[in-house]
C-alpha cells in the first residue's frame, strides 16, 4: 500500500511540475532586461536561439541577459534530438529527447525530467524536506531516483549530504544525478 501511495504521490508531483514547466516566470515589466540567467540541458552542446532565430551559442550558457515579454521563448537544437520550444524561466534546463527513441530511452527521458524537476524547480521544498527527513518532495524523489523502501534512510541521509555540499540547485541536480546513477546520456 505504501508503493503504490508513493507511486500516485510522484505522479500527482510530476503532474504539478509538468503543469508548471511551461508557464513564464516574468518578474520586470514588458521589454525590461532582467537579470542574468544561466541555461543548461542535458546533453550539454544544444545550440539556442532566442524566438527561434537569434542565436545566443550552444549550452551550457552563463550570465545571458534576456529582454524579456510575456511570450519570450528559446528553442533548443542538437544533431540526433528532437528540438525544443520553451518559454523563458529564470534558471532554464531542458532535458533532450534522442530522435528515434526507444521506449527505454523515452523512460529514462522522462525519469530524468523529473528528477530534474524535483531538484530544480521544487529545490527549496526538497531542501525543506530534507531538513526534516521527510516530506512529499522528497518521497517523490525517492520514488524517481528508483530507491527501493528498504534504503530510503540511507539516501535521505545522502541527499542530505549533497544538498548541504552544494552550490546551487543545478549543482544539486547534477550531483543527485550522478550519486544515484541516473545516466545523462
Amino acid at each position: 500500500m505504501i508503493r503504490r501511495t508513493s507511486g500516485v504521490l510522484c505522479l500527482a508531483v510530476m503532474g504539478i511540475f509538468f503543469a508548471g514547466c511551461t508557464k513564464i516566470v516574468f518578474t520586470g515589466s514588458k521589454g525590461e532586461l532582467d537579470q542574468k540567467i544561466r541555461i543548461t540541458s542535458d546533453p550539454p552542446g544544444a545550440e539556442v536561439f532566442l524566438m527561434g532565430s537569434t542565436p545566443l551559442g550552444a549550452t551550457p550558457l552563463l550570465d545571458v541577459a534576456i529582454e524579456r515579454t510575456n511570450d519570450t521563448f528559446l528553442t533548443f537544437k542538437k544533431e540526433g534530438y528532437e528540438d525544443q520550444k520553451l518559454l523563458l524561466r529564470h534558471h532554464y534546463h531542458v532535458v533532450l529527447t534522442p530522435k528515434k527513441a526507444s521506449r527505454e530511452q523515452r523512460e529514462q527521458v522522462a525519469r530524468i525530467k523529473t528528477a530534474r524537476n524535483l531538484t530544480l524547480i521544487g529545490y527549496s521544498e526538497v531542501q525543506q524536506n530534507l531538513a526534516v527527513g521527510q516530506g512529499e518532495y522528497l518521497a517523490s524523489l525517492l520514488v524517481t531516483l528508483g530507491v527501493p523502501e528498504s534504503e530510503r534512510g540511507n539516501a535521505i541521509r545522502q541527499l542530505q549530504e549533497i544538498i548541504a555540499d552544494s552550490a546551487d540547485p543545478l549543482d544539486f541536480s547534477d550531483k543527485v544525478l550522478d550519486r544515484f546513477h541516473l545516466s545523462r546520456f
